[in-house]
């Protein structure tokens, strides 16, 4: 059967992106709320390194509200955890004091926590917006998201005219034409391989991704 595009909606062609990058060996994710972003993309993916996913099989998976406030290379205080963390509604308790991924000192009697034995779980992040029904805000969207993945592209259902595909060339989004027909993604335009950015949010990300799918792939200790 073939499927018409007023059959084809947005969470429709997600799953169509994500099926496809789970099948490329991608972590995917549909629409993932992402910590410091006031956008969310279609579809987020991540390619995993074997040896954290690993550890993390072994020591349990980190909230991402965690590396998203705490850092690997310096120490923050308690009491400004404690407001960071409260103000975006997690409470990080119980966590801090029993995991194997913080540390802690004291020093003149105030408390300081960071990561320790951190590194970022992914090789690469791929980040799609999958909203045809208005291209412009689209584009916005993933220009807004790309300093937290390596790659960003529109995927429609249709092909869209030069003009469109010169906007996305000048702001480094590659483009997808999904053809209903055979069930294909077809590349009309490369998305610019980008260097992150936005570590606090990319690590978010990753480690938000990596739960989600950790949960079907080997369970969550």
């Amino acid at each position: 059967m073939v499927v018409g595009l007023s059959d084809i909606t947005e969470e429709v062609l997600s799953l169509v992106v994500a099926a496809t990058l789970a099948s490329q060996s991608y972590y995917v994710c549909l629409q993932p709320e992402i910590l410091g972003k006031k956008y969310r993309p279609s579809v987020a993916a991540i390619k995993p390194r074997l040896s954290e996913l690993k550890k993390r099989v072994e020591r349990g998976v980190i909230p991402p509200e965690i590396v998203y406030y705490l850092d690997d290379e310096q120490w923050t205080g308690e009491t400004n955890l404690t407001s960071e963390t409260k103000e975006g509604g997690f409470s990080y308790g119980e966590f801090l004091g029993n995991s194997p991924w913080v540390e802690k000192k004291v020093d003149g009697g105030a408390i300081y926590w960071r990561l320790r034995d951190y590194q970022i779980p992914s090789r690469e992040c791929v980040m799609v917006n999958c909203g045809f029904e208005n291209p412009i805000r689209a584009v916005r969207t993933l220009k807004e998201l790309k300093d937290c993945c390596n790659r960003a592209y529109l995927v429609f259902p249709f092909y869209v005219d030069e003009d469109f595909l010169d906007h996305c060339v000048d702001s480094g989004v590659g483009f997808q034409v999904f053809h209903r027909e055979v069930g294909l993604l077809k590349e009309l335009v490369p998305a610019e391989f980008e260097e992150v950015k936005n570590h606090k949010s990319f690590r978010f990300l990753c480690e938000f991704v990596l739960g989600e799918n950790l949960r079907y792939r080997v369970g969550e200790k």
